[in-house]
């Protein structure tokens, strides 16, 4: 049953990061992942490895079992349970397997069990709604104890849990720093017995959570030959290995670049570049359903008039109007509201412009924009936000979609300066090189974008 939920894990996180299509426009749900940080070989130079993983999650656990039975026998720890408390008697018995609570077998450790415990890495996408996503690296496991109290009857106690591997980037930056993050579920128990209640004391999963983390980080720390925590990465990866036990999360070091991205977002790192200015035209609040109360709008609510855009990844907040603390002042049933306001983004090597418009009501919209289409250069969009809400209904509660706000936008591409002859060392009679962001456009789309840039009105840069 366990390994069939890690292979399904594993083949639905294929098809998470595999099935991305450039294009979309006003969808909801999960935006896709961001283009960076990329996606590592298998041969990249670091990595995060199975075995690194497998004993620091094994260490973390022994260190919950040597817990719980010391508390069991009567010990306190009012400042909290520290590695050094576990004494070496009670660290002999976790190792012996002895006591009311221990690993279900030797094999159930991680450092023995091959897949039966510890599934194998795949690439996935963190899937959240309203902030962008980043493509990561994850697997299923499984931490199987015995309750074994004195008599006849014993418990099986199972954990599941998860281990995210990321290079972590912030606000659109294209290189981020190394991240091991590990979720454990509730537990499992098997069938009841009147005993249960005398179990309380036992291996909560927020315990056994923060146990395995912080012995991550301290390893993370401390081994030289494994990874240093924090340190800076552009991509994350798999490598399958022919025996799963020496299994990694490759990832490429972050490169230092000459220079950074100068006032007016116009370079990166150092090197011309072309640009996309966002326009944003106005907000527009839809009224709500027939048959949904007005409540449902939440008329008056702060969070009604702030919203956020990301552009790449970067996050665009629109500052409320002069005079207008709360936010921008929309009303509970249609209206709309005028802006003035932009973003100019670089745009070196990227292949999309991703929007994602976001309200703090809960409501979320994104699109995307090919490089082959001017990154969606053209007349003004519309794109309306999506949130559910649950209304009474008969015989049951019914689940409602409301799309409330609706945001008008422009793209206006902007292709890196034309580099003069002079310059270039360009002779007479030769064909002048297309403005740098324009080549490999469609002539059409290149002439339409350098149109639009010289007609674009003034707009308030946020």
């Amino acid at each position: 049953m366990w390994q069939r939920i890690l292979v399904a894990g594993a083949v639905m996180g294929q098809l998470l990061v595999g099935a991305t299509a450039l294009a979309q426009d006003e969808a909801l749900g999960p935006p896709d992942a961001l283009q960076y940080p990329v996606q590592a070989s298998e041969t990249a130079a670091r990595a995060v490895t199975a075995p690194f993983l497998r004993k620091a999650i094994e260490d973390a656990a022994d260190l919950g079992l040597c817990e719980a039975l010391m508390r069991e026998a009567g010990h306190s720890f009012p400042g909290g349970f520290r590695p050094q408390d576990c004494t070496p008697a009670f660290a002999a018995k976790v190792r012996a397997g002895d006591g009311i609570v221990h690993w279900r077998s030797e094999n159930a450790r991680p450092l023995k069990c091959g897949t039966a415990c510890f599934g194998r890495p795949f690439a996935s996408a963190t899937r959240h709604v309203d902030k962008p996503n980043l493509r990561e690296t994850m697997l299923y496991g499984r931490l199987q104890f015995k309750i074994d109290p004195p008599g006849p009857v014993d418990r099986d106690l199972t954990y599941g849990y998860e281990v995210h591997v990321q290079c972590k980037a912030e606000n659109g930056a294209r290189t981020g720093n190394i991240e091991v993050k590990v979720e454990v579920g509730d537990p499992v128990l098997g069938d009841p017995h009147p005993l249960e209640s005398a179990l309380d004391f036992l291996l909560l999963p927020v315990q056994i959570s923060r146990r395995i983390e912080s012995t991550i980080r301290g390893y993370l720390r401390t081994i030289p030959t494994a990874v240093i925590g924090g340190e800076a990465c552009r991509s994350i990866g798999v490598s399958l290995a022919q025996d799963p036990k020496f299994d990694a999360m490759p990832f490429d070091l972050a490169q230092a670049t000459a220079g950074g991205v100068r006032p007016g977002l116009d370079a990166v790192g150092g090197v011309l570049t072309d640009r996309a200015r966002v326009e944003f035209l106005s907000i527009t609040r839809h009224p709500l359903p027939l048959g949904v109360a007005a409540a449902h709008a939440q008329p008056g609510a702060v969070e009604a008039g702030y919203f956020n855009v990301f552009l790449n990844g970067a996050n665009v907040a629109f500052p409320p109007p002069v005079g207008a603390p709360e936010g921008l002042r929309l009303p509970p049933e249609g209206g709309s509201v005028a802006l003035n306001y932009c973003r100019t983004v670089a745009l070196g090597g990227a292949d999309r412009l991703q929007l994602l418009f976001v309200n703090a009501l809960g409501g979320a919209v994104w699109s995307q924009f090919a490089r082959g289409a001017a990154f969606g250069a053209s007349a003004p969009r519309r794109i309306t936000t999506g949130r559910t809400i649950v209304v009474p209904g008969t015989p049951k509660p019914r689940v409602v979609p409301l799309r409330e706000f609706e945001l008008l936008y422009r793209i206006v591409y902007l292709p890196a300066p034309a580099v003069s002859a002079a310059s270039t060392g360009t002779r007479d009679g030769e064909r002048p090189r297309p403005p740098r962001g324009t080549r490999g456009l469609p002539a059409e789309l290149a002439d339409a974008s350098l149109e639009s840039a010289s007609s674009a009105t003034p707009c308030r840069e946020i």
